[in-house]
Order: structure tokens, then C-alpha cells, then sequence
């Protein structure tokens, strides 16, 4: 069995806050973010901290005297 090593490209920490910020619209750029983030262990964790970054930060901003 012969087995092909495609190059593999990890998601960058900005693409994945701009995910989870809702900031990529295009099904373009969408979809292979997406598929990596479903083969991708490494970037699943990534994932999963930017998204716990991101839900802190947005927390973070209500509690500031402007927000309330």
C-alpha cells in the first residue's frame, strides 16, 4: 500500500478567532476551514481554545462600566 503525504497546513490562530467571531462568510473559505477543523486533532484543540478565548473576551466586554 502506497501512502501519499499531502502537505498539511494548519490553521492560523487569527482563522480561527475570525471563525468564531462569525467574520468568515464566504462558503470559500468557510468550508476548508471547516473540513481541517474535522480531520485536523491538533486543530480541534486549537479550536476549541479559540472559541473559550473568544466567549471570555466577549464576557470580559460586558462587564465594562459602557457595556451596562
Amino acid at each position: 500500500m502506497i501512502t501519499l503525504h499531502m502537505p498539511w497546513t494548519h490553521i492560523s490562530d487569527d482563522d480561527l478567532e475570525r471563525y468564531y467571531l462569525g467574520m468568515i462568510a464566504t462558503e470559500s473559505e468557510l468550508a476548508p476551514l471547516e473540513e481541517h477543523i474535522l480531520a485536523c486533532q491538533l486543530c480541534v484543540s486549537r479550536a476549541e481554545e479559540a472559541q473559550c478565548y473568544v466567549d471570555t473576551i466577549r464576557v470580559a466586554a460586558l462587564m465594562l462600566p459602557e457595556y451596562r
